[in-house]
C-alpha cells in the first residue's frame, strides 16, 4: 500500500482478510497522536465526513465511530444540530436519525490507523518513499523505494493521495497515461481553530453558508462561503471560510472578521463576537478537482489499483474525499471476495473488476461537484491539457427541487440521506417528484434568492 492516510488505511482493511501480510508504506514519519503533518497539508482544513463514509468506515474497521468519539469527536443530529444557509434560505431543524461525525482530519485519521493496526498481518512503515513501480510479464510485482529497496506484493494499491505520481510510473513500464479531466472554480479557503467561552451557546454546533449567486444577500455572498462547527469536545472548533472565483478569504484575523461580515449573515457575525482565534490561520489553494480515468484506461497492468485522490482529487470544497474513498474501499473488499471465490485465488483481471464497480460512485460524485463548479464565472476545464468548452447548468430545477424537499420533514430527511450518499439520487428525478416541483414552479420560485 503506497500511503498510509485515510484512502490507504481503508484500502488495508479491504483487503486484509486475503493476506498474509498487508504493508503500507509512508513517506511522513506517521504520528502517534492525532497532530497534524507535512504530507496532509490540507489537514488543517474542514473535513466532512458523510454518514455513507462514516457508515462504511464502521463496516470495514469495526468500532471506529466509538473509539473515534472516546478521542473526542461528536456526534451530531444532521438536521437538528445543524444550521444551513443557501439559495432557498435556512435548511429545517427537528429531531432526526440522520447522523454526524464532526471531527479533525487527524482525528479520524489516526482512529482510522489504530483499529487497522490491530488487525492481523497490517502493519505500517514510516519515513519510506516508494519511487517507482516493478513490474514483469504485464504484471506489476512491488514498488522501489528511495534507499534503494525493492518490496514484492502480490497486488499494489497506490494511496498516495493528489501529489500521486502513479501515471508517470505506469508511463514508465510502457502503458498509455489514462484520460485527465480537471476542473478549476479557482476555489480558495482559509481555517483555523477556535476558541470559545465557557458556556458559550450559539444555538446550533455546526453552521455552513454556501455562495448565494449574483443578487443574493450581498454582492459578496455571490462568491464566498463558511463553514464553523465542533470538532472535539465541547470547546474546540474549527472555521473555514471560503471564496470562489479568485475571490479568496485573508490569512489575517481582522481582514478575515471583514470577508466573513461581507456575506451579509447576521446570526454567522454574532456567533464569532465572543470567539477567540488562537490558533494561526492556514490557506489553501489547490482545489482543482482532477480526474484519471483509470476506468477507461485500454491497456493496463495486473496486479495494481489506484484508489483514492490518486484516482480522482474531488474540489475540497464539497467534502466529498473521506467518504468516497470509504466507499471505494467497500466496493473493493467486495469485488476483491466475489473475485478470489470465482478465480480459486487468481488476481488476475481484478483491476478491471474493481475499477467498474466503483467507477459508478466515482463518475457521481464527478458530476455532482462539477455541476456546481461550472456555475462559477471564471471555471476552467481541460481534457489531456486542452480547454473544452463549459456550458453552465441552469439551477432553475434544482433551486426550486430543494425548496420543495424543506417543505415536509420527512422528504427533507430522504433528502438529506441522498446528499449525504446513503440513498441513490434516482428518487429524485421520478416522474413524482419532478410533477410535484412542476406544479409548484411559482410558488417554490419565491423561496429561492433572486440571482
Amino acid at each position: 500500500m503506497i500511503g498510509g492516510s485515510i484512502a490507504g488505511t481503508l484500502a488495508a482493511a479491504a483487503v486484509a482478510p486475503h493476506f498474509a501480510e498487508v504493508l503500507l508504506l509512508d513517506r511522513d514519519e506517521l504520528p502517534d497522536e492525532p497532530v497534524f503533518r507535512k504530507g496532509v497539508p490540507q489537514g488543517a482544513h474542514f473535513h466532512a465526513l458523510l454518514a455513507a463514509g462514516r457508515q462504511a468506515m464502521d463496516e470495514l474497521l469495526p468500532g471506529f465511530s466509538e473509539h473515534a468519539c472516546a478521542m473526542g469527536a461528536v456526534r451530531l443530529d444532521s438536521a437538528e444540530n445543524v444550521m444551513r444557509l443557501d439559495r432557498v434560505g435556512w435548511s429545517p431543524r427537528f429531531r432526526s436519525t440522520l447522523e454526524f461525525l464532526m471531527a479533525s482530519r487527524p482525528l479520524i485519521e489516526k482512529a482510522l490507523r489504530d483499529k487497522a493496526g490491530a488487525l492481523p498481518g497490517v502493519r505500517y512503515e514510516s519515513g519510506v518513499e516508494v519511487t517507482g513501480l516493478v513490474a514483469q510479464s504485464g504484471r506489476v510485482t512491488g514498488v522501489r523505494t528511495k534507499d534503494g529497496r525493492e518490496v514484492c506484493a502480490d497486488l499494489v494499491i497506490d494511496a498516495s493521495g493528489r501529489f500521486s505520481k502513479a501515471v508517470e510510473w505506469l508511463e514508465e513500464l510502457g502503458y498509455p497515461a489514462p484520460t485527465k479531466e480537471i476542473v478549476n472554480a479557482h476555489w480558495g479557503y482559509s481555517s483555523t481553530f477556535l476558541r470559545v467561552p465557557e458556556n458559550w451557546s450559539p444555538g446550533f454546533q455546526a453552521l455552513a453558508v454556501t455562495p448565494f449567486g449574483e443578487g443574493a444577500l450581498s454582492a459578496a455572498s455571490a462568491s464566498r462561503a463558511m463553514a464553523m462547527w465542533v470538532v472535539e469536545g465541547e470547546r474546540r472548533w474549527i472555521l473555514t471560510v471560503q471564496g470562489s472565483a479568485g475571490d479568496h478569504p485573508p490569512r489575517k484575523e481582522a481582514a478575515l472578521r471583514e470577508f466573513i461580515s461581507s456575506i451579509g449573515v447576521p446570526e454567522l457575525v454574532k456567533a464569532l463576537d465572543d470567539v477567540e482565534f488562537p490558533e494561526p490561520i492556514s490557506m489553501w489553494r489547490d482545489t482543482r478537482s482532477r480526474l484519471w480515468d483509470f476506468a477507461g484506461q485500454p491497456n493496463r497492468p495486473e496486479g495494481f489499483l489506484a484508489v483514492g485522490d490518486a484516482w480522482m482529487g474531488f474540489n475540497p470544497v464539497y467534502g466529498q474525499g473521506m467518504t468516497a474513498a470509504a466507499l471505494e474501499a467497500r466496493d473493493l473488499r467486495d469485488e476483491l471476495s466475489a473475485h478470489l471465490d470465482a478465480t480459486t485465488g487468481d488476481l488476475t483481471g481484478l483491476p478491471e473488476r474493481f475499477y467498474a464497480k466503483a467507477d459508478t460512485l466515482i463518475k457521481y460524485c464527478w458530476n455532482s461537484s462539477n455541476t456546481l463548479d461550472h456555475r462559477i464565472p471564471g471555471v476552467e476545464y481541460t481534457v489531456d491539457g486542452e480547454a473544452r468548452q463549459v456550458e453552465p447548468s441552469s439551477s432553475d430545477f434544482s433551486d426550486r427541487l430543494a425548496a420543495y424537499m424543506a417543505q415536509d420533514p420527512e422528504r427533507y430527511v430522504r433528502y438529506r440521506e441522498t446528499t449525504q450518499l446513503l440513498r441513490s439520487p434516482e428518487w429524485l428525478s421520478s416522474d413524482e417528484i419532478v410533477s410535484a416541483v412542476k406544479a409548484n414552479w411559482d410558488e417554490l420560485g419565491q423561496a429561492v434568492v433572486p440571482r
